[in-house]
């Protein structure tokens, strides 16, 4: 081991912070200020602790494999005086240049093997017991995958620069081969100064033809020549050059490049398509979620009580792809939930007739998407006052929608808004609008239904003197049951 190495490595320093002080004078160990022990190295990277009567307890061997020109895997091999053997990782948890320090540290502070009072036998029998993965052959098989990972790298590098020649235009454009001699633009780079270890501001960004930026290059403190780059895609991968990056360098961003095409970046317009897929997929996802019928087989009934069957299509809801939870528009005129398209075959024929039908036309519709048939009825409504406000806000007047029948009993019925389900909608034949039970108070609900439905004293006076609950669906199917048997 060299000095140069413990020195790069003293920099990686742990983030915790270890009040114990310990110390080494000649071949003594002090705890506090308290000698505890004694250590030796009687030759390079390796390391004998003896109690203070010279007992040894156990050896310390600093081994470790290179992965490359500076990255090192280090671990300690540690053999007790009876014998037993475990591995640990080496850790820098102090500064220092030197390594016998660095390792008494580590076995102090965070293995409790030895302290104020020497050595603790209990902690080191426990150190010793645990079981522990073997870290020389872990390191081995790591530097074998990097060496493997490194030639195919290599490999990969070679073949896109005999392919593609990725090379930098005068004013920042990236161009390619594109068979034969030709060459193509397929994006642009913009350099700038990088200022010490930090990744607050990127060094480089490449853009596509589209003004799509593909990829920001970041510094780390991993090194001078390793780096953090972020793509569009919100995928984060660390890219180490053969050179310390310049803003002027441009064969430093001909490699930067020829690596994006390694992770599978190749400009053009790839970030627009793969955003377009993305898109689709959410847009896919947020249909499936959504309460609205696409081509749903059912049938439609007209106010006049002509019936035509077809593939019924209504959207009730916004779709909500990035899922905020957002179903209605909460700006200008709310227009889901009041058209509805029948699609039939024409009779005879292969082709398809479409007709769509409002809410204010007295339609209304069934369908069984899950089986069980569901009927949904255009009506306008008494309250329901803010909605009405914000479409007349839009200047946009209509107030029909569709919604959902819950229950129908002779000349009245109880239906459901199909998105907002804690609006109920009582309508009577009598009454050309439904009376909406909204948010609004209790108190004020009854005594709007009460006027409502009038014409039944029993079921008014009812609701004028009982307080009953009207947003439980089962005291509002009580009230079109009583209402529908009432004598008038």
């Amino acid at each position: 081991m060299t000095t140069k190495i413990y020195l790069l490595l003293t920099v990686i320093l742990s983030s915790i912070v270890f009040s114990q002080k310990i110390q080494l004078k000649k071949d003594k160990i002090l705890f506090n200020e308290k000698e505890v022990g004694i250590l030796k190295s009687p030759y390079r990277d390796h390391f004998e602790f003896y109690n203070l009567a010279n007992e040894k307890v156990f050896d310390a061997d600093l081994k470790g494999v290179t992965l490359g020109k500076e990255q090192f895997l280090y671990y300690l091999d540690m053999k007790s005086a009876d014998g037993k053997t475990t591995q640990i990782p080496y850790e820098v948890l102090v500064t220092s240049f030197k390594v016998d320090k660095i390792v008494a540290h580590q076995l102090a502070v965070k293995y409790h093997l030895f302290n104020e009072n020497g050595f603790d036998k209990s902690e080191l029998e426990k150190f010793f017991t645990t079981p522990r993965e073997n870290l020389g052959d872990k390191y081995l098989a790591a530097k074998t995958n990097s060496i493997v990972e490194d030639n195919a790298k290599k490999s990969r590098l070679d073949n896109i620069r005999s392919l593609y020649n990725p090379r930098m235009g005068s004013n920042g454009e990236i161009l390619i081969n594109s068979g034969g001699f030709q060459s193509k633009i397929i994006g642009y780079s913009k350099a700038f100064n990088c200022v010490g270890f930090n990744n607050t501001g990127s060094c480089l960004e490449v853009t596509d033809l589209d003004g799509v930026k593909v990829a920001s290059m970041y510094q780390t403190n991993q090194g001078l020549k390793t780096y953090l780059v972020r793509t569009f895609d919100n995928n984060e991968f660390t890219f180490t050059a053969t050179r310390p990056y310049a803003p002027s360098d441009y064969a430093f961003i001909n490699e930067f490049v020829a690596n994006l095409f390694i992770e599978g970046y190749t400009l053009e317009h790839q970030a627009y398509y793969k955003n377009q897929e993305l898109h689709q997929a959410k847009m896919n996802d947020a249909m499936k979620r959504s309460i609205n019928l696409y081509e749903v087989p059912g049938y439609l009934v007209e106010k006049s009580g002509k019936k035509t069957e077809g593939a019924i299509t209504i959207w009730f809801e916004m779709l909500d792809p990035e899922r905020t939870g957002q179903k209605l528009p909460q700006d200008g005129a709310d227009r889901f939930g009041q058209r509805v398209t029948l699609k039939k075959r024409l009779p005879g024929m292969n082709s398809m007739a479409t007709k769509v039908y409002d809410a204010d036309s007295g339609v209304h519709f069934c369908v069984s998407p899950n089986g069980n048939e569901e009927c949904y009825y255009g009506l306008d409504v008494k309250g329901e006052l803010m909605k009405k406000l914000q479409n007349y806000g839009s200047l946009y007047g209509n107030n029909s929608y569709f919604y959902r029948l819950v229950a129908k009993e002779n000349k009245i019925m109880l239906l459901q808004d199909p998105v907002e389900l804690q609006k109920y909608i009582i309508k009577t034949d009598l009454q050309p609008k439904g009376q909406m039970l909204d948010n609004r108070s209790n108190d004020k609900l009854s005594e709007k239904l009460a006027d409502y439905l009038k014409d039944c004293k029993s079921v008014s006076d009812q609701l004028k003197n009982e307080s009953l609950d009207l947003k439980n669906e089962e005291n509002l199917i009580q009230i079109i049951s009583d209402y529908s048997k009432c004598k008038k």
